[in-house]
């Protein structure tokens, strides 16, 4: 290989791919995870039913399974691990699979392994059963699917749908406040347990904007 090409593939440092939003994880990470490497207070789970950006294709798909990634910064997509002052990863030492994996001059690698062997929360809560049970119950109330039904029955004029649009919002709303007071569950933790808040879900993916009230009440 000539000066050149190795010039070319190689890592210029020019913070590109972490500009574009963390990386989901896989079993291969769930060491640095357990051994606090990387905090879950750094985590997000996008569940199964909402629409993300494919890193590998580019479009927004449907998600079949649910997917945990480390946190972008506030109202950006830049990961939160990305330091601008020296283009580089705060925890380089720690990377996930995915960022030791890519290589933007030959993505082949990543393609094979991007949606293989993904972490769950269910792997990373471990014994922490009490915790899966909180997880599961939101899973059972405010599924994504249903979501997308009600929806659509308010789109077309459904009052009832409305209404259960609504209450959902509003259940999201006090089910995360409980966890976090009755639960002494740091309020960073939550969008790791419970995924993002739906009524941000709600209006980033369907268009619906949501009103609330001066009790917090979800109103669409």
């Amino acid at each position: 290989m000539d000066e050149m090409n190795h010039e070319i593939m190689a890592c210029r440092r020019c913070g590109t791919c972490c500009q574009k939003g963390g990386p989901a994880l896989h079993l291969a990470d769930l060491d640095l995870i357990n051994s606090g490497n990387i905090p879950l207070a750094s985590l997000y789970t996008l569940r199964k039913g909402e629409r993300a950006i494919d890193n590998v294709s580019g479009a927004r798909v449907r998600l079949t399974s649910e997917i945990v990634k480390i946190k972008s910064r506030p109202d950006s997509e830049t990961c939160m691990s990305y330091q601008d002052a020296d283009k580089a990863c705060a925890i380089y030492g720690f990377r996930p699979l995915e960022c030791r994996t890519l290589e933007c001059w030959n993505t082949a690698p990543l393609v094979q392994i991007y949606a293989e062997n993904r972490l769950t929360r269910r792997d990373l809560l471990g014994e922490r059963t009490w915790l899966a049970e909180l997880v599961q119950a939101h899973e059972d109330e405010c599924p994504i699917s249903r979501i997308e039904v009600l929806v659509e029955g308010r789109a077309s004029g459904d009052p009832s749908a409305a209404e259960e649009l609504s209450r959902i919002i509003r259940y999201d709303h006090h089910f995360r406040n409980l966890v976090a007071e009755k639960g002494k569950i740091s309020p960073d933790l939550l969008d790791f347990l419970l995924g993002r808040p739906l009524e941000g879900i709600i209006t980033r993916q369907f268009g619906v904007k949501i009103n609330r009230s001066p009790q917090d009440s979800g109103s669409s």
